[in-house]
This record gives structure tokens, sequence and C-alpha cells, in this order.
């Protein structure tokens, strides 16, 4: 037996891969949320996980939304938003690469901050008649809370199986929730954690961030 295999027999753990847990946890999933997008790399993996699921992608940035929205061919719904907790409009924090974009000031300031239209969850589900979301995939770089305050409707009627979501272990943003925020918000609304994956250490080899699965509690 490998090392690898000795360590989750021990622990209990079948798969380190969020893929091979995705596809084990979530097998038929429909409709998924991507919801920072970036480029569309999230919803080109979940597309090969789930041939024919449809998947609705936000990206408020214009830059990275001119690649999201002909990522993929069908199936597929790109909305140029930011989901928040307000239907509106906020101020995007353009950071040096695009995925660090955030409605969030980064601890060392922003280069330059552009206006983005901002939606929720629970009101674009209700928009578009999206009666239930097989996984909600979150990486908003800090703003994690205010998706989950915009999807509390659909939590409320447990239409919401799973969450996918960065989680940061040391601040990178002002004012961001930290694991153990979000950990709580998702398990007082019905949640269990299933799994962490891909840690990332910075530069003082403290834990900075990975993801997070958290799977509807129907027990």
């Amino acid at each position: 037996m490998s090392l690898r295999s000795k360590v989750r027999k021990i622990l209990g753990v079948r798969s380190f891969n969020s893929d091979d847990d995705h596809l084990r946890m979530i097998p038929n999933a429909a409709t998924i949320f991507d919801v920072g997008a970036n480029v569309g790399q999230t919803a080109k993996n979940y597309r090969r996980l789930y041939p024919q699921a449809n998947i609705w992608s936000f990206e408020p940035a214009p830059e990275s939304f001119k690649e999201l929205e002909h990522c993929l061919s069908y199936k597929f719904t790109p909305m140029r938003l930011a989901l928040s907790d307000l239907k509106g409009s906020a101020q995007l924090n353009i950071g040096d690469e695009s995925y660090t974009n955030s409605l969030l000031v980064r601890g060392n300031g922003a280069r330059r901050t552009i206006d983005v239209a901002t939606d929720t969850v629970d009101n674009i589900c209700n928009s578009y008649r999206v009666h239930e979301i097989d996984i909600l995939k979150i990486d908003v770089e800090g703003a994690e809370t205010r998706v989950l305050n915009g999807a509390v409707e659909m939590f409320s009627r447990r239409a919401i199986k799973a969450v996918f979501i960065e989680v940061y272990f040391t601040p990178a943003y002002r004012d961001m929730p930290l694991f153990s925020a979000l950990d709580e918000h998702l398990k007082s609304s019905g949640f269990y954690l299933h799994g962490l994956y891909s840690f990332f250490r910075g530069h003082n080899e403290r834990l900075s961030f990975g993801n997070a699965l958290y799977l509807l509690d129907k027990g």
C-alpha cells in the first residue's frame, strides 16, 4: 500500500481531489452556478465533469467576460454581473491579475476601480425560474459572505445542494471573512463540510487559502 493510500485509510478519506468528490457526491448535477467565473476555467472543468449540466457563469470584469462568454458552446449562460447581496451596482477593484479582482480592497490597495452591475442568487433564480442549484461555486476573492447573503431564499428552501467555495485562512482583502466564519455560516444554513482541497501556503509558510466542498445535510 502506498503512503498516500495509507494516509487516506487512516483519515477515512477517499480522495484528495475535488473533482473525484464532486462526481462521487453530486453525480448528476443538472444546474451549476459559477460565481466569479474569471475567463471560464471552472466552467470548462464542470463541462468535462458534467457534460449535460446547465452552467451559469457570472463575471463582472469586462476583459475577463469577453473570454468567458465564448468558452462553452451549449447549455451555457454567461452573465456580466457580480453576484452579491444586493441588486444594483458596486465598485470592482482591479488587481494585478484578473483572478484577484474583488469587490473588496486588497491589503496593498487596488490599481484602479470600475463600476459593475450586481445582483443576487435569489433574484437570478426568481427571474429565470431556476428552482434548484446542484452546485453553487463561489470564488470572489473575499466577498463570499455577500454571495451567501444573496442566496437566503434558496438556502431556506434547501434548494442548493452543494457549495464549492474558496476559503482563506489568512486575510488578503480588507474585512474579508476567513474560513472559520464561512464554515459557521454554511453550517448554520444546513450544510456540512465534506472536504478541503488545493491548499496554498504564502511566502511565510503560513496556510493561506484553499477550496472547500460543503454538502446539504439531509440527515
